[in-house]
């Protein structure tokens, strides 16, 4: 071996900005729309001035947006089976080892989320098109875990 060759190699594949600009601002415009109108129920006595319904329909509302920022968009994966995913709201690291499933989108090419059983939670990753990057991640995880289930991969 050859003296300073680097022998680790790092697959990472990371959802095109656009992809996840329409996501969210779709989600934007969703909340920046509705927001107003139940308001504006409120305000004219349709719940009848029931709080806990505005504390109901605000917990929604914080709930759709904790979860769509929690949607990863960058997911890398060393020699070792090391993963990170990364999310706007966190970074989560974990082996190869603890994936349980990897269930691909139901839509056709690749398109939607794909989703990761972890021992505690599941993961969802953007997913614009399956690539040679993220083909060659859901290998090396294959790879270094026999009992992984894959559905749609």
């Amino acid at each position: 071996m050859q003296t300073g060759q680097n022998t680790q190699k790092e697959i990472v594949f990371q959802a095109p900005a656009p992809f996840m600009a329409v996501f969210y601002g779709i989600l934007l415009v969703w909340t920046v729309g509705t927001v107003p109108l139940i308001y504006r129920q409120f305000q004219q006595g349709r719940f009848g001035g029931d709080w806990p319904y505005a504390l109901m329909i605000g917990f929604f509302y914080l709930y759709c947006w904790f979860w769509a920022l929690g949607l990863f968009y960058r997911v890398n994966m060393d020699a070792e089976g090391q993963i990170r995913l990364k999310s706007i709201r966190r970074t989560l690291e974990l082996s190869a080892g603890q994936v349980r499933a990897i269930e691909g989108s139901r839509f056709s090419g690749g398109f939607g989320f794909v989703r990761f059983k972890l021992p505690r939670e599941s993961g969802y990753l953007f997913c614009h098109r399956r690539n040679k990057e993220l083909d060659e991640i859901f290998a090396g995880i294959r790879k270094m875990n026999p009992l992984l289930r894959c559905v749609r991969i």
